[in-house]
């Protein structure tokens, strides 16, 4: 797989140059009080830098590759995977069925440049849009390289406000045998969710979201490494 989505990548850089009247490459940076990846926090609740590149044509394909910096673990904690750095390559085709009805596919090559063992996976995402509205559903065959899978299945609204504000809802819910075994990932299934405030001012992108999990018990983590409990993030954007 990572062969195919390399392949998908390299095939379209190339195609750049020839049909340039029909492409597009844009880019985007920003800076996030916490990163949080479906409710989880993935920097110990600090600050992540973010960024990334798109390019797609009119024919609908598109590829691209985005990073942002990691803390899985307290410094000297055995379990330490050396992890600083994610950094995802996907491709992917998006089109409409109809003048209201949009869809997408998308492969993920989710990898950790410079960590201590091999937890680079794949991810394959469906999804559909109906005006305000977008379901999509994410399949990993073998989550973290560990030999086991994972599913995420999410539904998002998006409302218009005065004054050029937007406000957007999310609910996901992670699921998949990984989850079945709690010692397996530390995690039962959970579901996420989130209300988040957007504006455009000066150039820039603001979101403030509130961000939940249901994670409760033994599997609650108030703060730090792998946060899971309800925070507000800010994030200021810039695209190009």
């Amino acid at each position: 797989m990572k062969k195919t989505l390399t392949s998908v990548l390299l095939g379209a850089g190339l195609a750049v140059s020839s049909v340039q009247a029909f492409a597009d490459i844009s880019a985007n940076v920003s800076l996030t009080s916490d990163y949080r990846f479906r409710g989880i926090s993935q920097t110990a609740e600090d600050f992540a830098i973010q960024g990334g590149i798109d390019w797609f044509n009119d024919a609908g394909f598109f590829a691209g590759a985005w990073a942002s910096n990691v803390d899985f673990y307290p410094t000297g904690d055995e379990d330490d995977d050396g992890a600083s750095v994610e950094l995802d390559l996907y491709a992917g085709y998006a089109g409409a069925i109809n003048d209201d009805v949009a869809y997408d596919v998308t492969v993920y090559r989710y990898m950790y440049p410079g960590d201590d063992i091999d937890q680079d996976y794949n991810e394959f995402a469906l999804g559909v849009d109906y005006g305000p509205v977008r379901v999509a559903y994410w399949y990993a065959d073998d989550y973290l390289n560990l030999g086991e899978s994972t599913q995420y299945l999410e539904l998002n609204y998006a409302m218009e406000l005065p004054q050029e504000f937007g406000l957007n809802f999310h609910v996901g819910h992670s699921f998949g045998d990984a989850y079945d075994d709690p010692s397996f990932l530390g995690l039962e299934d959970y579901t996420d969710y989130s209300i988040s405030l957007t504006k455009t001012w000066a150039e820039l992108d603001f979101e403030l979201a509130y961000l939940d999990t249901d994670l409760d018990g033994s599997f609650e983590v108030e703060s730090d490494h792998s946060a899971n409990q309800d925070t507000f993030v800010l994030t200021v954007s810039k695209s190009f």
